[in-house]
């Protein structure tokens, strides 16, 4: 039997993972969850049997690293999360999942291993990966971890989660879990909006070359956006407030236009937030230097610092030798996003620890 999962690493159970179907790979992940969760969570006095174990959050470790851990997956999950909760009567447990594009699979997969808990399929037909969360002492950490640093009206799916918890769990929660309030701390005072960009921001290049600028000079500008868009009015016009105080923090305006829906059949209204000027690039690059995102959009991240420096900083662009300045950006930028051939994960060796 296992003794001790927090010993444990992903790449030492990768191998045995590998020779399991998907559905057993989350039951093997509950099984290590289960005994992980005991060590962390419970009170000794309680471990005489499983029936007597009881959910203690007064025995949850009190660091920043964990904090910072739950800061980055509540803006996760708000940006390109989902909180499922069971119909009444039903059999099933809740899910949280997350969605990344497949080149982010490495992320994923060191969430999991931090966690010692979550299931990772790939979704071939639509290019992305999906990591699932199961199980009763899965949910009861992850709640733990997200509780309280939410900041979008995806906190009442939070909130039908604990009064599922709470109404059915009793088994397993000594005392109600309270639901906490909207974080209204400060964006740049921990990681939740490194989370939130790590699923709905865009980094991006534009260049005007010279000979084709009117004026004979033309222009290249850094952008970063975030949007927001909802088909329910109601929701989206809920959005607002919290897409106002990332447009502040960017020191850029809250714009409201219409995209594309999903199924091309028509338009939808959209919050963004888009950063062209050189008071929002420094406050982001203050920022993301604190708190990094870790999925590919990282990557993106320091080649659009490495432009900023080029152009901001050193002003190169104002020399002489103006073209050279433009060739060398135009070569971080047709490396970026899509056309990323070369990925390097170091990065993630720095994700937070629970």
């Amino acid at each position: 039997m296992i003794k001790s999962v927090s010993s444990l690493k992903l790449f030492n159970i990768i191998t045995i993972l590998k020779n399991f179907r998907d559905f057993e790979q989350e039951l093997l992940l509950n099984y290590l969850s289960y005994y992980y969760f005991v060590e962390k969570r419970f009170s000794l006095n309680n471990m005489c049997s499983k029936s007597n174990l009881v959910y203690n959050s007064k025995l949850l470790p009190n660091n920043s690293e964990k904090k910072e851990l739950g800061h980055y997956l509540a803006g996760l999950i708000e940006s390109d999360g989902s909180i499922i909760i069971p119909k009444e009567n039903s059999k099933n447990t809740p899910t949280i999942s997350i969605s990344f594009h497949k080149d982010d699979k490495p992320l994923a997969i060191i969430i999991t291993n931090k966690l010692y808990y979550g299931s990772v399929q790939t979704i071939e037909v639509s290019n992305a990966v999906q990591l699932s969360i199961r199980g009763k002492y899965s949910i009861l950490d992850m709640v733990s971890l997200i509780n309280g640093k939410f900041r979008t009206p995806k906190r009442e799916k939070l909130k039908k989660l604990i009064s599922y918890i709470n109404n059915n769990w009793d088994e397993q929660v000594k005392s109600p879990i309270k639901l906490l309030p909207l974080d209204e701390s400060p964006l740049d005072s921990n990681s939740w909006f490194a989370g939130f960009s790590d699923g709905d921001a865009h980094f991006n290049i534009y260049i005007i070359w010279p000979e084709k600028a009117k004026n004979g000079y033309g222009q290249i500008k850094l952008s970063f956006e975030i949007v927001q868009s909802r088909l329910d009015e109601d929701l989206f016009n809920k959005y607002k407030i919290v897409m106002t105080k990332i447009a502040l923090f960017c020191k850029s305006k809250l714009e409201n236009n219409s995209i594309s829906k999903y199924d091309r059949s028509g338009k939808q209204p959209a919050w963004r937030a888009r950063v062209v000027n050189k008071e929002g690039a420094t406050a982001l690059i203050n920022y993301f230097d604190k708190y990094p995102m870790f999925s590919s959009k990282h990557l993106n991240y320091l080649d659009w610092r490495l432009a900023y420096f080029i152009l901001i900083v050193n002003k190169e662009h104002l020399g002489s030798n103006k073209l050279v300045t433009y060739n060398k950006v135009n070569l971080i930028k047709v490396g970026m996003n899509t056309k990323r051939q070369v990925f390097n994960w170091d990065h993630l060796d720095s994700f937070y620890n629970k």
